[in-house]
């Protein structure tokens, strides 16, 4: 017989918390000190559930809200002590992450770029940095398969060249070399490319927390254009893609909520904002913009105004690109624009001396 056991918001709210609880005592590395301050911030966190709970969601004195942010401050003060001084976990590029706080649980994250600019390699890249440090990613594409996604990572890893690798001409034991360093990314970047259907979001979260036994700290969404493209095709959908884009942006930011992960998504740039950059350059807008609680924009470096030299020495096959943080919803944008270098055949991207 189904289940038709309704729970509270109460109860759906305090039975995240103790799943997130569980899903951390499952880890290998929790020792016996991690277990007390987890069992002290799930427990704060639990009491300010209740609290806030127990009063109407839309009128709260602020001096209500006090064992609330005494549990946040707690709560963020160990996520700080695990992820290197940011309260989400690090994706690997210093600058970026001091900026936005890290990869926060339950924010939603926009990457806007034009074609050619790298933004499949720096997705992949802070996707494998997440897994390296010990936490588990998941990357959607919808544009690369599975055995791509592993040559791109293989190639950074190993200093290979990627168009080599597809002509067959690598040598063997440097092949072999490099894909043994596959080891360190420990299973937890888990690839996702479908082809014909359309997978449930939902539905491929639980495959990955069931594998590894650890929820994704990252979910990666490789691009949205293509997605939504991918949605048009059900049968009985007439929307265009700016309408399933209204409806797609609030989703994404529930998946995140729903597993307690950071979900970055990249975007397609209009071609009249491919140079100029901004939050006017994501094409298809509309709720992006104000769904979003980062949205950071790649493009290739153009200097100041016209002719101007590039700061570094920018190497035959490398590009130089900026990323800038134009919106973050809880802290810092425009503090400088990070300098990238695109290694586009060794599908790697390394940070230059940023600017301001």
């Amino acid at each position: 017989m189904e289940n038709t056991t309704q729970t509270t918001p109460l109860a759906d709210r305090m039975l995240k918390v103790l799943a997130g609880a569980i899903t951390r005592v499952r880890q290998d590395d929790v020792s016996d000190d991690d277990l007390r301050t987890l069992i002290d911030t799930t427990t704060r966190d639990l009491r300010a559930e209740a609290s806030t709970q127990a009063r109407p969601d839309t009128l709260l004195a602020v001096d209500a809200l006090a064992c609330e942010l005494r549990a946040d401050l707690d709560k963020r003060r160990e996520l700080a002590r695990r992820n290197g001084g940011v309260a989400g976990v690090r994706i690997g590029f210093g600058h970026v992450d001091e900026t936005i706080n890290g990869a926060e649980p339950g924010k939603l994250l926009m990457l806007a770029a034009a074609p050619g600019t790298g933004k499949t390699t720096f997705c992949l890249q802070a996707a494998a940095n997440v897994a390296q440090s010990g936490h588990v990613a998941l990357y959607i594409s919808l544009e690369n398969d599975a055995l791509d996604l592993a040559r791109k990572t293989v190639c950074r890893l190993g200093d290979i060249s990627y168009s080599a690798a597809l002509k067959g001409k690598v040598n063997p034991d440097a092949w072999n070399h490099a894909v043994t360093r596959l080891d360190t990314l420990g299973g937890r970047l888990i690839v996702c490319a479908p082809r014909d259907k359309m997978p449930d979001l939902d539905e491929l979260v639980e495959g990955v927390i069931e594998r590894t036994g650890q929820r994704p700290a990252v979910i990666c969404v490789d691009y949205l254009q293509a997605y939504l493209k991918r949605m048009g095709n059900t049968p009985g959908d007439t929307a265009d893609v700016r309408e399933r884009l209204d409806r797609f942006t609030p989703a994404l930011r529930a998946l995140g909520e729903r597993y307690d992960a950071a979900v970055l998504a990249i975007n397609s740039q209009n071609r009249a904002g491919q140079q100029a950059g901004g939050m006017s350059s994501l094409k298809e807008s509309g709720d992006l913009e104000y769904g979003a609680d980062v949205v950071m924009t790649l493009n290739r470096w153009s200097g100041r105004k016209e002719g101007d030299a590039p700061p570094v020495v920018v190497p035959s096959g490398h590009t130089l690109l900026e990323l800038k943080v134009e919106k973050n919803r809880q802290g810092l944008t425009g503090a400088g624009a990070q300098l990238l270098m695109l290694k586009g055949d060794r599908c790697a991207v390394t940070e230059v001396e940023r600017h301001g």
